[in-house]
């Protein structure tokens, strides 16, 4: 059963990259490359895959010589109908994922017996592809100071992580 997973998970990452760079086949280099650039530079996963469909992922970077270098690469890459691959990069990127201080704050509030922001939160949006107006004013990052909720919580900004590896998906979604 676990003798062929290696390769399958391999096979299906390469897909899934492949559909939120908006390439019509797999190219790997081509999103290590990015993933190590945003990962260096810092910039948010859930932001730059939206952005790059809206054609302005280049302001995300503090220094974008290299990203200019990485996207003229994409571009030769690119199916003709630019339009027809932003909308298919929307479907697959999110606008809003889980974060882990969000998550915690809803959680606590919820304890509480306050539920008002999981409802906000949950009934903003029907899709986290799609923009709710109460997510609006919603930071994307934790305050510095946020503490870590156990010795193997996950390091803070980590739901940032350029190879999109989310510390413990669950919660409220923030744009």
């Amino acid at each position: 059963m676990l003798t062929g997973f290696a390769d399958a998970y391999q096979h299906h990452w390469a897909e899934g990259m492949a559909a939120k760079l908006g390439l019509a086949a797999p190219d790997r280099e081509l999103a290590e490359d990015i993933l190590e650039l945003m990962q260096s530079q810092k910039v948010d996963f859930t932001r730059f895959f939206r952005a790059l469909s809206a054609g302005t992922a280049r302001t995300l970077f503090t220094e974008p010589e290299p990203f200019d270098a990485w996207a003229a690469r994409r571009e030769a890459r690119l199916p003709a109908d630019r339009a027809a691959v932003a909308a298919a990069m929307d479907r697959v990127n999110p606008v809003y994922i889980p974060r882990n201080h969000r998550v915690e704050e809803a959680l606590a509030q919820a304890t509480d017996g306050d539920l008002g922001h999981s409802t906000v939160w949950w009934t903003s949006s029907p899709a986290p592809s799609t923009s709710g107006p109460a997510w609006r004013t919603t930071p994307v990052r934790p305050p510095r100071a946020a503490p870590r909720t156990s010795p193997t919580a996950a390091p803070e900004h980590e739901s940032d992580n350029a190879d999109g590896r989310s510390a413990r998906l669950l919660g409220a979604f923030v744009q």
